[in-house]
């Protein structure tokens, strides 16, 4: 609508939001500690813990300031702080939950980055070191990949995935560039020519689409790309 976060009608619509039937369902389902789904796991179930729940209100412009949502942020916060940042992760045995539940990789870093940045934690200094982890983490290629090695045979991989590219842009792009980290605008520039080489959805070697998804649209984004949501984030 071409209009500032400021307007009277825009404000208004954020406020109405949670009247939202819902909306308001899913601020039905949080605990009162803050969380969404299992209290130690604030990533899995998948589309219900406290990740997913916080990703889709941030997308549906549900204010920050909102109690709930600042206790959601807060639990968040708490929770990644007392997590491994290393990347690549260590190596977990299959039954150790702990390597289930690492969210210091790039797609989940630079997805709640930029949920947080949205909900106005962009000056935070844990948001702020979540902006650092991603530009210290970006790849030779100008992307990024929460993958590092091959599943078929072990071998490392070498080049970046759109996927997990296209949620550190956008964090970026989600808080004023006077916020951002040293090194952070060549990250992004870096991040935003791996995409446009490729087109936004094509092989570089062969122009030939990469996924034939890509070309449809989506809602809500969560870790998914479109060539729409591309377009979005480089522009």
């Amino acid at each position: 609508m071409d209009r500032p976060e400021t307007d009277s009608e825009v404000i208004a619509a954020r406020n109405n939001i949670l009247s939202w039937g819902p909306v308001v369902e899913y601020l039905r389902e949080q605990h009162h500690d803050g969380y969404w789904g299992l209290a130690e796991d604030v990533y899995w179930p998948k589309w219900i813990a406290t990740v997913w729940a916080l990703l889709l209100l941030g997308e549906l412009g549900v204010p920050g300031n909102h109690p709930s949502i600042r206790a959601g942020c807060e639990y968040f916060l708490k929770t990644i702080g007392e997590q491994d940042r290393s990347w690549p992760p260590p190596k977990y045995a299959e039954d150790d939950l702990r390597g289930w539940r690492l969210c210091w990789e790039p797609c989940v870093t630079g997805n709640m980055a930029r949920t947080l940045a949205v909900f106005g934690y962009g000056k935070d200094s844990r948001v702020q070191e979540m902006f650092e982890w991603l530009v210290k983490n970006q790849r030779d290629d100008g992307g990024w990949n929460c993958d590092t090695e091959d599943s078929r045979n072990g071998e490392p991989i070498h080049h970046s995935s759109f996927m997990s590219t296209i949620e550190p842009l956008w964090a970026f792009s989600s808080l004023a560039p006077q916020q951002w980290p040293k090194r952070a605008k060549e990250t992004v520039e870096r991040g935003v020519e791996f995409l446009l080489v490729h087109k936004l959805f094509k092989s570089d070697k062969t122009d030939k689409v990469i996924r034939q998804e890509w070309t449809q649209l989506h809602f809500p984004m969560f870790y998914f790309y479109d060539i729409l949501h591309g377009l979005r984030v480089v522009s």
